[in-house]
């Protein structure tokens, strides 16, 4: 039950039964977690991808961000193409953070065989995901409790970075909204690109594939260094319906944008 529901349910008691009843209800029903939301990190048209969860604040940050991740994508994210090379059922035994490192505990499924771009990505993975924290810098992998220094031909270090992975994220990271949201106007458009003089372009398409609107704006920082950016964009549709995010780069010669990232996601009027 969702913290709201449960206050709700708490209040409805009360009311009912009188403030008595309310005192009952307060001091012996369950007392509600507050939620926080994190990243995870899957992959998309063979590049990390960036989406979020709300999580329970009551459960450990590092084991929670883990076994979000473990349990893949959503069915809207799935639906959009999102995947993740860590196998379905992969179990997570342990997170023991010690300083600035986390070593993770994993089973047999994460270090089973497959293709080298597919455990770079699983690696990858898990490094992004779990070095979400200001504190936490590195990852250390381990299997059943014994150190991973090997995946089928793939070295693992000792510490894994997010410096070592860098090459696997796409030129443009959309942070929000995520896949599937449902964003009331105007939309808040954050994320992280590298591209051509940090000159970007966001559009929304109606369900019909009709551009509703658009901006131009420019990310902190662009050509070889990876800027962050934020821009709202205002829309306006006539029904609750289907639509999409669009942020792309510009092109120096006029045409196709060599980079385009698609956000399916809910209009709302």
């Amino acid at each position: 039950m969702r913290a709201g529901q449960a206050i709700a349910l708490v209040l409805a008691v009360g009311l009912l039964a009188g403030s008595g009843g309310a005192a009952r209800a307060s001091s012996h029903g369950p007392t509600p977690h507050a939620s926080t939301t994190i990243s995870v990190w899957f992959k998309r048209s063979g590049r990390l991808w960036h989406t979020k969860r709300m999580v329970s604040t009551a459960t450990p940050r590092v084991k929670t961000t883990v076994r979000a991740l473990f349990d893949g994508p959503n069915a809207a994210e799935s639906a959009a193409g999102v995947k993740s090379a860590v196998l379905a059922g992969t179990r997570l035994f342990s997170t023991s953070p010690s300083g600035h490192v986390v070593t993770v505990n994993v089973g047999n499924k994460f270090v089973a065989p497959a293709p080298k771009k597919r455990i770079r990505m699983r690696l990858a993975q898990l490094t992004y995901t779990a070095t979400q924290f200001p504190d936490i810098h590195a990852v250390h992998l381990e299997n059943q409790g014994n150190d991973v220094r090997m995946i089928h031909g793939v070295p693992v270090p000792a510490q894994m970075t997010r410096a070592m992975f860098a090459r696997l994220l796409p030129a443009i990271v959309v942070n929000t909204p995520a896949i599937g949201t449902h964003p009331a106007s105007p939309i808040h458009v954050t994320g992280t690109s590298d591209v051509f003089e940090a000159a970007m372009v966001v559009k929304v398409l109606d369900s019909a594939g009709h551009r509703i609107a658009r901006k131009s704006f420019t990310a902190s920082c662009g050509t070889g260094c990876r800027g962050r950016f934020t821009v709202m964009i205002s829309y306006q549709v006539a029904t609750a319906q289907n639509g999409t995010l669009v942020v792309t780069d510009t092109s120096a010669r006029g045409g196709r944008p060599p980079n385009i990232v698609r956000i399916p996601l809910r209009l709302s009027p």
